[in-house]
């Protein structure tokens, strides 16, 4: 038992001086960048709660690094001998690994303090220009202390773990004990199992992910928690897995800048900021409005729809149309929830099968930022874990003061993987709605809902108001909202805020007609408010979320930049056709035409919608299909070009 025991103090001793190493550069990242901070009154607590969640991530790491040796020297131990050069390959193991570890968290300060990020992927795109970038690094002076940094702790890290190692060698052979394995392998057992849980790095669900970082609105706090190797290899992952997809290779980028600014009729001339539009005519006699947003989870145009014994499954909302701004035709950018929350509230489309909602992104436009630097406080409600799809980092870090989550509501409120049903993620809302509405800045609030998501939670009361499940929640989904609505009327804030509704996506409905099924991406848009003298007015122009920032602002007459490449739909002039992807394919859709293109495949299809049957015609139409395919193309490759460069401002 002795020899394991041995084994353990020495990977034990590795490993706790790893974590003491990243902390002190989380530390000396903290005092270099402490201007970032901001105006925050007592630093201390933060701070605290910052090196706490950074010991989660770096127990991440050095588990990781730990495995190897654990499995080897358990192995070894087992035969009853480690051989000298086995330990002296373990030392050099893990110098060699935690040296470049150390490496990219001290190289992380300087960048840090300069693109106020972790080191990501797109940092690796400067190799190329080696001899270029070594100058630049090492002609700074500023640089010199980060290499000092290296110099004296790389070598004193490598000069403990020579000392672990030796004092274990010594401590192993003068063992003479037989291995009693009744006793030895319940405690191997538990050994791989703490590894096993530092390199999962959580209990719950997910896996450890970037977002549990995040633990307020204060953006310098939540990332000094973040370990840098575990940014770098996340972000190298999310980037590799999703590389995919895109239609880069059918058009420059200089001619999609181009045709999007004339399509758009945008004369910017900012190379920075092609798409640059300031607003300014607006009129200042109006109260400022609240805002609610609710993304209904995969809601279809279709489900409007719905029935049951001749009466309609969703009463409420068809009601709520005929009191509002209708757009019937109206698309998702995606077929992802994050597709649609980063499209509705930042305007810019989908990329086929890269997520929208990246480690990276940085936005300095779209409602919430937008509204944020008007004043208003902004909120998120989400019935779930706010980690799924990096939800919690990304928010917070583009324009949101607080995320609601299933941290904030009652265990018993949770039904099942996905958090609580929607008519309790209303409620539990409402009541933060009310204590926004007695602040004198307005608010800006996102409710995103579940519960038409499977697996169904079918509350009793619905189990016999239709023939499958589908309908049935659609009836609760369709009662959840109307509760909500009837509820905040009867609030002093209700009179003067506007509600959206639209789907985060739609949905399959079966085989559908064409090879890109329209119910995945045509959802309704509803824009409601008390406030609205000319409603109810339908719309059937294009549109699509996209299209939801630059709209919702025009209703607020708040002046605002739009480098987005949405529009106000009801201003500016009305899109000819409107685009949306799926994971590999690009529709496009006018009044007569939808033209797809397969990424797989590589080919181009135009249906005729008026045409009972699918044929392609894209040889007999070629002019419309060339039209569609130009306005889409250049759509995605100049956001593609955009998001890249981070000129997404």
């Amino acid at each position: 038992m002795k020899k394991f025991l041995f084994i353990f103090y020495y990977l034990f001793s590795v490993h706790l001086s790893g974590i003491c190493f990243f902390t002190i550069f989380r530390l000396v990242l903290y005092y270099v960048n402490m201007g970032y901070a901001g105006d925050v009154g007592d630093k201390l607590p933060m701070l605290a709660q910052a090196l706490l969640k950074g010991l989660q991530f770096d127990n991440f790491v050095a588990s990781y690094i730990t495995s190897l040796p654990l499995l080897v020297l358990t192995i070894a131990a087992f035969s009853g001998k480690i051989p000298n050069r086995l330990i002296i390959g373990c030392n050099i193991f893990f110098s060699v690994l935690y040296s470049l570890a150390f490496i990219i968290a001290i190289a992380d300060i300087p960048y840090f303090s300069y693109f106020f990020a972790h080191i990501g992927v797109s940092a690796f795109g400067w190799f190329r220009f080696g001899g270029e970038t070594a100058g630049l690094i090492f002609r700074d002076i500023s640089n010199y202390p980060y290499f000092a940094l290296m110099l004296v702790f790389i070598p004193a890290f490598s000069f403990c773990i020579c000392r672990f190692g030796k004092r274990f060698r010594q401590s192993f052979v003068e063992v003479r004990e037989k291995t009693n394995l009744n006793r030895v392998i319940p405690f191997v057992v538990l050994l791989y199992g703490l590894c096993f849980l530092g390199m999962r790095g959580s209990l719950q669900r997910y896996p450890l992910r970037v977002g549990f970082a995040y633990f307020s609105g204060n953006s310098f706090f939540n990332q000094v928690g973040v370990n840098p190797v575990f940014f770098l290899l996340k972000n190298m992952a999310e980037q590799q897995k999703h590389k995919g997809n895109n239609v880069n290779d059918l058009m420059t980028i200089q001619e999609a800048v181009e045709s999007v600014q004339s399509e758009l009729g945008i004369n910017s001339t900012s190379k920075d900021f092609p798409l640059y539009r300031e607003r300014q005519d607006i009129s200042s006699s109006r109260k400022p409005s609240n805002v609610v947003i609710v993304l209904l989870e995969s809601m279809a145009l279709e489900y409007l729809k719905y029935e049951y014994n001749g009466k309609s499954l969703t009463p409420y909302l068809n009601r709520l149309i005929s009191e509002s701004y209708f757009f019937e035709n109206f698309y998702s950018a995606g077929v992802h929830t994050n597709n649609g929350i980063v499209s509705t509230l930042y305007g810019y489309p989908a990329l086929f099968d890269k997520p929208s909602i990246s480690l990276e992104a940085r936005y300095n436009g779209g409602l919430p930022i937008t509204l944020k630097k008007n004043g208003y406080q902004t909120m998120f409600f989400v019935g779930g874990n706010p980690q799924y799809d990096n939800m919690n980092s990304f928010l917070y870090e583009n324009g949101f003061d607080r995320i609601y989550s299933q941290y904030d509501y009652p265990k018993e409120k949770i039904v099942n993987n996905f958090g609580v049903q929607d008519d309790y993620l209303f409620s539990y809302g409402l009541e933060r709605l009310n204590e926004a509405g007695e602040k004198d800045n307005p608010f800006f609030a996102v409710f995103l809902t579940v519960s038409n998501h499977k697996p169904y939670v079918i509350p009793e009361e619905f189990k016999n108001r239709a023939d499958t499940d589908d309908k049935r929640i659609t009836g609760f989904v369709d009662k959840a909202v109307k509760d909500f609505m009837e509820s905040a009327a009867e609030q002093a804030w209700y009179n003067h805020t506007i509600f959206v509704f639209l789907g985060d996506h739609g949905k399959s409905f079966g085989a559908g007609k064409y090879d890109m099924q329209l119910t995945f991406n045509h959802i309704p848009l509803i824009i409601y408010s008390p406030s609205f003298d000319d409603a109810p007015r339908q719309f059937a122009q294009f549109g699509g979320q996209i299209d939801v920032f630059p709209t919702v602002m025009g209703l607020l007459n708040i002046p605002y930049i739009n480098n987005s490449l949405g529009v106000d739909l009801l201003k500016d002039p009305k899109r000819p056709c409107m685009y949306f992807v799926n994971d590999n394919q690009l529709g496009c859709i006018n009044e007569n035409y939808l033209y797809v293109r397969n990424l797989t495949t590589k080919t181009d299809i135009l249906y005729d919608l008026h045409s009972s049957g699918s044929e392609n015609i894209i040889q007999q139409e070629s002019k419309a299909g060339d039209a569609l395919k130009k306005y889409a193309v250049s759509m995605m490759v100049t956001a593609d070009y955009l998001i890249k460069n981070n000129q997404i401002k």
